[in-house]
């Protein structure tokens, strides 16, 4: 049973009966007062409620159900229940008190010249199955703008690419009435990943908010795809550029090291000063998968003694921080050892 309900039923009218001095039922004599026949009888021998037949646009693919001119996210037993409340109409001497709906058919509840009395219409519809606009255009691959995710100078990481497709969730998740709103195709490729969406300006809040959480840079760019009724149209690539560092690397900025502590603001720290260093383009000198592992056991002013997870012992410059017994990360660069102490504390410039 879809619903069941106490209701000032409000529908139409098919058949005007007139008043006249009749006091009883013509068919079993009862006492009535009005009409000419009593509610047992007028239900037996007459059409007292019915339901005009209706038809039930559901997409095959993703079951939204087209009401008017929109598709919604409603259950078939919702819009039968409104399509029946709709459709029905009774005789104006029923006084309709509840309506009981099922998918087979449709139960008032009520009374006629004081009568109790309980009607059953069973209801004709059918259900039509077609493609939506958005799920035909996907299924088509429509699309109307490409966003190209790559990294400076590296692979993306599985990290960035899943960060990268959760955003994608969220801005399509974000709108729910674009029809366009959808993934035509994802290509996973070695030098990173193409998105292809339906809708340009999905494309375009997917791409600056991949940048804003992961930083990086976009380069817009578009191709005339077709002409409509004398319009050009087109498609948009938005391609974006992850920064070459990550937090976490090294980098080389003006002959001195700095380790990256946010990449998508471009920030890091010198390694000996412990000062915010505002990263550009700079070049990646070593990678944080490369570090070692080490343990201060010496330090004076300007230098300290690491011994190394390998138990190598090597002379460092001093970095910012660290005392006996920190624990470091170390690095070679040209024969040359530098140590990185991971709990130093910035300092602006």
């Amino acid at each position: 049973m879809l619903g069941s309900r106490n209701i000032k039923f409000s529908v139409q009218i098919f058949k005007k009966r007139r008043s006249n001095c009749n006091v009883r039922c013509v068919v079993c004599g009862r006492e009535i007062e009005t009409g000419s026949l009593c509610g047992k009888c007028m239900v037996e021998k007459e059409e007292v409620a019915k339901i005009d037949e209706f038809e039930i646009t559901v997409c095959s693919r993703c079951n939204l159900i087209r009401l008017g001119n929109r598709w919604v996210e409603r259950s078939v037993e919702e819009v039968i229940e409104e399509m029946v409340l709709r459709n029905a109409r009774v005789v104006e001497e029923f006084n309709v008190t509840e309506v009981a709906i099922s998918q087979e058919h449709c139960v008032f509840r009520g009374e006629i010249s004081g009568d109790e009395v309980k009607i059953l219409v069973p209801l004709k519809y059918r259900i039509n199955k077609v493609l939506c606009e958005k799920c035909s255009r996907e299924a088509g691959g429509y699309y109307e703008s490409i966003v190209q995710l790559r990294a400076a100078g590296r692979e993306l990481s599985d990290e960035e690419i899943e960060k990268a497709l959760e955003i994608v969730d969220e801005v399509i998740s974000s709108a729910p009435e674009d029809q366009k709103a959808f993934i035509s195709k994802l290509e996973r490729k070695r030098e990173g990943v193409n998105i292809f969406f339906g809708s340009r300006n999905i494309g375009k809040k997917v791409s600056r908010m991949i940048m804003k959480k992961l930083g990086g840079s976009i380069t817009e760019s578009k191709k005339l795809h077709t002409r409509i009724d004398g319009r050009d149209v087109y498609r948009f690539t938005y391609s974006v550029k992850l920064p070459e560092y990550r937090e976490g690397d090294i980098v080389e900025k003006e002959g001195r090291f700095a380790v990256v502590r946010n990449s998508v603001a471009g920030k890091g720290l010198d390694i000996l000063t412990g000062k915010t260093v505002n990263l550009g383009n700079e070049r990646v000198a070593v990678r944080r998968e490369d570090l070692k592992s080490g343990v201060v056991v010496n330090a004076d002013p300007n230098a300290v003694e690491v011994v190394c997870e390998d138990g190598r012992l090597v002379t460092t410059p001093k970095p910012s921080g660290a005392e006996i017994g920190a624990e470091v990360k170390v690095f070679e660069i040209n024969g040359k050892f530098f140590s990185v102490y991971e709990g130093g504390q910035s300092s602006e410039e």
